[in-house]
């Protein structure tokens, strides 16, 4: 009867586990970058369906991992890089949504929760009010299904 608060507890358990994450939320996609106080990079969860199978629930969630844009002043040397760290971002939020996947794929886990879909990373550019870069990507996570019925 706790399949979703396992399955959150071990998305949020990942996500701190990489050194990298420094702020984790949930939550619809408008509550993303509404804390003044988020420091970046910042995880964001956001529940997106649930279904019960044989034995097992699954849960879809979508994992966003965003850091914030910054431009430097300083007049343009390489065209090809600009004056911003866009490249920094989605190098950065790219490594921490490939640890995540990379370690649901390769390790067990205490719930017995298991990743169904191969994700595919979506780029995001200069989203919200503080111009965030990273990307998003859907996770499906099944877990077993506890409720009994006589």
């Amino acid at each position: 009867m706790k399949e979703f608060y396992d399955v959150v507890a071990y998305l949020k358990q990942l996500l701190e586990s990489n050194p990298l994450v420094h702020t984790i939320t949930h939550g619809t996609p408008d509550l993303i970058d509404i804390d003044k106080k988020n420091i970046y990079p910042l995880a964001h969860l956001n529940v997106i369906s649930s279904s019960v199978q044989p034995g097992v629930v699954v849960f879809s969630f979508e994992v966003t991992i965003l850091d914030i844009r910054n431009v430097s002043k300083v007049q343009v040397q390489d065209k090809f890089l600009g004056n911003d760290n866009e490249l920094d971002n989605l190098n950065t939020c790219h490594a921490i949504l490939n640890y995540v996947v990379t370690k649901m794929k390769l390790q067990n886990n205490d719930f017995d929760i298991e990743l169904l879909n191969e994700p595919q990373f979506e780029p995001m550019l200069l989203k919200f009010s503080n111009q965030l870069d990273g990307w998003r990507t859907t996770l499906d996570l099944a877990i077993a299904n506890n409720v009994f019925v006589c």
